[in-house]
């Protein structure tokens, strides 16, 4: 296939890496060139987030960064170009190549090259849990003011963040990026952020002797990149609060705070959770404000908004009615009303991962919902708790005693102590395997029944949320 056959038009319109920049930026060279007028659009390591015009990373057996060959041949728009370690492998793909000598750095590259470019505003979002729905609810807000770019397919590790960086277009206005918790400085240091949004620290991505304040202290390396007077908009009732608020001022950073101390910059004064309603005193002012998604997480998400737009020297009217319209991500708690074997109900489906913070967070929105029928918990493991893991999925016990939640089903032998404290009128089933539950969830399902779908994404409570997505009666009623 001829090169400028390869090469969509609009890559040739909208392209902005040159084939001299991608070689400058990745250190790589061309052995199949691109035809004069080639451009490409920005580079992807992950067949299902290509765009059209990206240049497609392909890996080999002794570099993993990329994906395969074959998903190359699969797509229904070819790449603009491969970049790979190994051509000599390729099988005949007819498309302009760039050997690069290590995946990975080509990739950070090509990010910290097109960071070095862009004038826009970076907005860097970290936290244990909420990255995302912040994420989100924050590019819904920005977008009176011009068009905005995030982060796709949570790709917040470094590689994730350079090609991020490298596929959005440099003259972008505002950018928000999300950045986790791994090799958090090399991310800090590519993004640069003007803001950074640190929304809370839980036991999450702990080994056997890591502590909360080894979490914080590793999740605050999101400052190392930012200039002296940059923003860190922080929740000032996140646990290890000092650890986070020292190594801000460490760098020199004009500290923002939000959540419901009293000494909060943006604080919550009240939130109606039938209604959805939110009340804010803002520096000398008082909003109220409804979301268009359910939870105090969001409403406390809703405070790091306005914190940012502030930080930005926007005015929040505008992205009060964006926020108004925002609806919860599928997996972070979307909200569907499906009729299972003839049964109208609600899942909730909070299933992308959990930790201790984001399992009372769902457990307590479960408990306030409104509800014809009986209020249900699906519980999955939370993973990656350290030496701790037992006691957390004990301590569940308590919250789920005291809430309005009807009956409660639990997957996972971390669960055994908190099913034992469980009160028995709550019991619905403690699994080892989630597949255990499909037979014994569609004969106790009732009519009107709220069922919240909450766990980490390795205990799979998420293939339950597909599988009774597609087994409903008809299609999911908005």
């Amino acid at each position: 296939m001829p090169d400028d056959v390869a090469l969509s038009t609009h890559s040739r319109e909208h392209g902005f890496w040159t084939a001299d920049r991608v070689a400058l930026a990745a250190s790589g060279t061309w052995l199949r060139p691109p035809a004069e007028n080639w451009a490409a659009t920005g580079v992807s390591i992950y067949a299902p987030a290509m765009q059209p015009g990206n240049i497609a990373v392909v890996r080999t057996e002794l570099d993993k960064c990329g994906m395969p060959e074959d998903a190359v041949r699969q797509m229904h728009s070819l790449p603009a170009c491969i970049m790979t370690t190994a051509p000599e492998l390729l099988d005949n793909v007819n498309l302009p190549v760039i050997q690069v000598a290590d995946a990975t750095e080509a990739v950070l590259g090509m990010g910290r090259y097109a960071r070095d470019r862009m004038n826009g505003q970076i907005i860097g979002v970290t936290g244990s849990a909420g990255k995302t729905t912040c994420v989100a609810m924050l590019t819904e807000a920005l977008t009176p003011w011009g068009p905005v770019r995030q982060s796709a397919h949570n790709a917040n590790l470094p590689r994730g963040v350079a090609w991020n960086l490298a596929s959005m277009p440099w003259d972008t206005p505002y950018i928000v990026l999300e950045m986790a918790i791994g090799r958090m400085a090399v991310s800090s240091r590519m993004a640069r952020p003007h803001v950074a949004i640190f929304t809370n620290i839980q036991p999450a991505h702990l080994g056997e002797t890591d502590t909360l304040r080894d979490i914080a202290v590793t999740k605050s390396a999101i400052f190392l990149g930012m200039a002296e007077g940059s923003i860190a908009i922080l929740n000032r009732d996140m646990q290890e609060w000092d650890t986070v608020y020292q190594a801000a001022l460490k760098r020199k950073l004009t500290v923002v705070t939000y959540g419901e101390h009293a000494d909060c910059d943006v604080q919550l004064l009240e939130y109606e959770s039938k209604l959805q309603r939110v009340k804010v005193r803002a520096k000398d002012s008082v909003l109220e404000y409804t979301l268009g998604a359910g939870g105090k997480h969001i409403a406390l998400n809703s405070l790091a908004v306005l914190a940012t737009l502030d930080a930005l020297n926007l005015p929040c009217g505008p992205a009060l009615v964006k926020l108004s319209q925002f609806r919860a991500l599928a997996g972070r708690g979307e909200e569907k009303s499906l009729r299972v074997k003839g049964r109208q109900i609600t899942v909730i489906d909070d299933a992308y991962n959990a930790n201790p913070g984001s399992m009372k967070a769902a457990l307590e929105r479960v408990s306030e919902i409104e509800s014809a029928g009986r209020r249900i918990a699906v519980l999955g493991e939370m993973a990656e708790l350290g030496g701790h893991s037992e006691r957390y999925h004990t301590e569940l016990a308590a919250i789920l005693n005291q809430s309005h939640i009807d009956r409660v089903f639990m997957v996972g032998e971390a669960y055994q102590q908190c099913w034992n404290a469980l009160l028995p009128e709550k019991k619905g089933a403690l699994v080892i395997n989630h597949t255990e539950l499909r037979p014994l969830l569609i004969r106790q399902i009732e009519e009107g029944d709220v069922v919240l779908f909450k766990g980490s994404h390795s205990t799979r409570i998420h293939d339950l949320v597909r599988w009774i997505k597609a087994i409903a009666d008809s299609e999911p009623l908005l």
